[in-house]
């Protein structure tokens, strides 16, 4: 079966077409729900809930542009909903520049960015890293690094200001960098200890 006759029979209410569009996604929107949801939420019952969504709607889905791409925005609404509607009080925010960028006010005899490249990190790594970050950097960080979402919509999104979001850019980057820094030396020194240990 196609992908257009796959979603041809969701929007017709196959059931067995259903089973087989979420058994093909369901490792990737389990992601995508990991990703987005706080210790205390099930991401698996906002991929349930998503999913629901997804199958409601499909017969919006114009056909033009990735339909993963589609079921994936439509995943992440769901979830940002559920989260909003759980945390009304989180002031989400984060800045446009990647974790490893360096600014003139952080000189230092060392690149940061050249600890952390080198450490080689995973993306589970980073991922875990990501999440001790306060709740709200976490979202900015996942629509904007990960999910490539621009700040204007980002914005709309979590129903905050482009200049609430702007205000507070640098204090994310450097508190996700300072933790990875922080990360990769702790690894290079038990590597050093250990080394040491074997001579």
């Amino acid at each position: 079966m196609s992908e257009k006759e796959l979603i041809s029979a969701c929007s017709a209410g196959d059931k067995h077409a259903m089973r087989i569009l979420y058994e093909k996604y369901f490792s990737i929107m389990l992601g995508i729900c990991k990703r987005y949801t706080p210790v205390k939420m099930s991401a698996e019952d906002l991929l349930h809930d998503g999913f629901i969504k997804i199958f409601k709607d499909i017969k919006s889905y114009s056909g033009k542009g990735s339909f993963e791409g589609w079921m994936k925005k439509v995943m992440i609404n769901t979830v940002l909903l559920h989260i909003r509607e759980v945390k009304k009080e989180a002031k989400l925010s984060i800045e446009e520049a990647r974790f490893y960028e360096k600014t003139e006010d952080e000189a230092a005899p060392y690149s940061d960015a050249e600890i952390i490249l080198e450490s080689g990190f995973t993306e589970d790594e980073l991922i875990g890293i990501l999440k001790t970050l306060p709740f709200g950097y976490q979202q900015v960080m996942n629509l904007y690094i990960i999910d490539n979402y621009p700040h204007n919509e980002i914005a709309k999104m979590l129903g905050i200001s482009t200049g609430t979001s702007k205000s507070q850019l640098n204090r994310g980057r450097k508190m996700m960098r300072r933790k990875l820094t922080e990360y990769a030396l702790e690894r290079e020194n038990a590597k050093d200890i250990n080394e040491t240990n074997e001579k």
